[in-house]
């Protein structure tokens, strides 16, 4: 009897099991796919440059990783608190063919010099951005891009500001400005060199590299380190040409070979107890005022962790940063060195911001611009 119940027990279970799998297998295998094709196949690849953050990341990076304001790209496209904007972007583009017309530059031409790169620009990005058609992608393309440059052009007076009451709004033109920076609200920067390139008329007034770079300076006032104003560097995007341009060029291509830790460093106010002093040999003296500090950093270290670059120069300052400043009298020691200029935070602002950063994300410093140049140098007070 016993044999009898525990053989139909097994069938039992094993038909259980088979509905089991019935129900299981169709869903899964749905889940499979459409993960893979949110999974953009281009991860990993040194072609994919602009990423979504995850939500998880510490320090408030994921955050400062999105747009307040406007949306630039696919990303945010279409979400309603940035739609304010967005009928405002269309007014640059019959601007610029406003005076592009005259020399043969019309709407056609930049869709022709922008629609063969559907498929790469596609494979720019890290997750799948397969719910925009190749039309809607292009267009996309050409409105932000366009958007992007004639905006540049004003801020370097090539022309004259757009009636626009909106961007008189100092609050909304900053957020603006911030947003064009985001590691999510990014477009390919071969997008809006060759949408320049089609539009830069007369020939030779300016360069992009040009155009971001004086954008750029908008931002840092830089002491010590002067942005590098290459006419051949470029970036995959906006946001990795202003990383770039903070980094001397025999230092972005280090690697690193050997690693070492953050959690050794004592805080400033411990190493100055035990008779360790500090100067600066080297370090460059970056100024920006608070709002700006807390979305430029969080945002380069965002792309330098998200694309795993071996030589992550910013994180690699800022968790340097992140184990010297521990407390408000850590900052007031830096301070008092001079090893920190006024940002216009407060030292417990500062104290916050750095132990935020101090959390995200953990780097090594061998191989970066910060131990290279040996950026902080500790002696015997």
């Amino acid at each position: 009897m016993d044999n009898n119940w525990q053989g139909l027990q097994a069938t039992v279970k094993k038909h259980e099991i088979e509905l089991m799998k019935q129900q299981l297998l169709p869903p899964m295998s749905e889940d499979i796919e459409a993960a893979l094709k949110r999974l953009n196949e281009s991860v990993g690849e040194s072609r994919c440059s602009i990423f979504r953050v995850s939500q998880a990341v510490a320090g408030g990076i994921a955050e400062a990783c999105r747009p307040r304001m406007v949306s630039i790209g696919p990303y945010h496209h279409g979400e309603s608190e940035l739609e304010m904007f967005q009928g405002h972007k269309w007014r640059y583009l019959p601007s610029m063919l406003g005076r592009t017309q005259s020399n043969g530059i019309c709407l056609e031409k930049l869709i022709n010099v922008v629609a063969p790169k559907e498929k790469i620009i596609r494979q720019c990005y890290s997750e799948s951005i397969d719910n925009f058609n190749g039309s809607d992608l292009v267009k996309m393309m050409v409105v932000d891009g366009c958007f992007i440059i004639e905006f540049f052009r004003e801020l370097s007076k090539l022309i004259p500001y757009l009636d626009s009451p909106l961007l008189y709004n100092t609050y909304v033109k900053a957020f603006v400005m911030q947003d064009i920076l985001r590691l999510e609200n990014q477009v390919p920067y071969f997008v809006l060199h060759v949408l320049f390139e089609t539009t830069n008329v007369p020939e030779g007034t300016s360069s992009l590299a040009d155009l971001s770079f004086n954008f750029f300076s908008c931002f840092l006032k830089v002491k010590g380190l002067r942005l590098e104003r290459r006419i051949h560097l470029r970036g995959v995007h906006l946001l990795n040409l202003f990383h770039l341009s903070l980094i001397p060029s025999d230092q972005q291509d280090n690697q690193v070979h050997q690693y070492s830790s953050f959690h050794m460093i004592r805080s400033a106010s411990k190493l100055r107890r035990v008779g360790i002093g500090f100067k600066t040999i080297g370090i460059p003296k970056i100024a920006v005022d608070d709002d700006d500090l807390n979305w430029i950093l969080p945002n380069m270290i965002a792309f330098e962790q998200c694309r795993g670059q071996k030589a992550s120069h910013i994180t690699a300052y800022a968790m340097f940063m992140g184990s010297l400043v521990h407390t408000v009298d850590d900052v007031q020691l830096l301070r008092n060195y001079k090893v920190i200029s006024n940002h216009g935070m407060s030292n417990e602002d500062l104290a916050r911001f750095f132990g935020n950063i101090r959390k995200a994300a953990p780097s090594d410093v061998k191989g970066s611009y910060l131990a290279s140049e040996h950026i902080m140098h500790l002696r015997l007070a």
